[in-house]
């Protein structure tokens, strides 16, 4: 088991109450997604979100469930290029207001979640959320076309896809959905804020990709940076899990040192001190996921190993 041992893995959860639990399991029942494997993403949602409020708990359960379930499906060795993208477009209609014309469980899965996203946020955050699960839905593809041998590689690029692919410029954003503390545009693109959002998501996926190497190596899978720099340094397994280690907790310091970056911005731009307390919690935001995340995977990755695809997640007639 690969141990991460930065500072962040001594984050601390929120609350997540029965009720909210109960809730959550009912839901993904209605869609047969309330497997032990899809439930225990649930709990990740007062680890990334600690300041959950009581009455987004639920939501937020539910969105990471349907994560797991779409996630596992564009994960799994088989799945055809027509198929996903097929899927992705279905939903992206939904955000487009288009009713859903497919019964498979990931598009019924999120119309309604776009129905609670909805009735549960104003329209600032709905158009910004909205574009962020639109670069979700499709760059699914691009993580396929990944598993060819021939697909070009290099660290930076890969980060790069995987903020949209893993849904990193997604799930950091709905910090704001969790505590209802929305981010005008302006503050939400300081510069220092913008650059702490890509380095919580490089945090995120590092930690990820560090836990499901295990796994991927074996599917013979090549999908991540373990692998990639095995083969592109020739250097042993042990030699690039400690590589991508030492990026993470590099990354990890840069967003806890960048805080300062960010308050001289708000000095610079003479924001007000309501727009710099909103700085502040997209700031926390960041560190909460990146941390939150890390500790939350040392308890749960390890025992996730084997992918749970729905059969009728994306039926080829979607």
């Amino acid at each position: 088991m690969i141990r991460l041992t930065s500072a962040a893995s001594n984050a601390t959860p929120g609350t997540l109450t029965s009720e909210a639990l109960t809730a959550c399991r009912d839901w993904a029942r209605r869609f047969g997604a309330d497997t032990p494997r899809h439930l225990r993403y649930a709990s990740l949602a007062p680890w990334v979100h600690p300041d959950l409020l009581p009455e987004r708990q639920t939501l937020l359960s539910n969105i990471y469930v349907f994560y797991r379930v779409y996630d596992d499906f564009n994960d799994a060795y088989d799945t055809d290029f027509a198929t996903s993208r097929a899927l992705a477009n279905a939903m992206i209609g939904i955000l487009d207001d288009r009713d859903p014309t497919s019964g498979a469980t990931a598009v019924r899965m999120f119309h309604d979640l776009w129905r609670q996203h909805r009735e549960s946020a104003p329209a600032t955050f709905l158009t910004r959320t909205a574009a962020h699960w639109r670069g979700y839905f499709a760059t699914q593809t691009h993580y396929l076309a990944m598993r060819k041998p021939d697909f070009p590689w290099n660290l930076e690029d890969y980060l790069a896809l995987r903020l949209d692919n893993g849904g990193l410029h997604l799930s950091i954003s709905q910090g704001e959905l969790a505590n209802a503390r929305y981010i005008p545009t302006h503050v939400y693109r300081l510069s220092a804020l913008t650059a702490m959002r890509r380095m919580a998501s490089y945090c995120v996926i590092l930690t990820n990709d560090l836990y499901s190497a295990m796994r991927d190596a074996k599917n013979d899978d090549h999908r991540n940076p373990v692998a990639q720099h095995m083969k592109h340094a020739r250097v042993s397994r042990q030699e690039a899990e400690e590589f991508v280690r030492r990026l993470l907790f590099d990354y990890t310091d840069r967003l806890h040192r960048h805080v300062a970056h960010l308050e001289h911005e708000c000095d610079l731009l003479e924001l007000d001190p309501e727009d710099r307390a909103l700085a502040r919690i997209g700031a926390q935001n960041c560190i909460n996921h990146a941390a939150g995340y890390e500790a939350w995977a040392a308890r749960n990755e390890a025992v996730m190993d084997t992918l749970e695809v729905r059969p009728d997640v994306a039926p080829r007639a979607v």
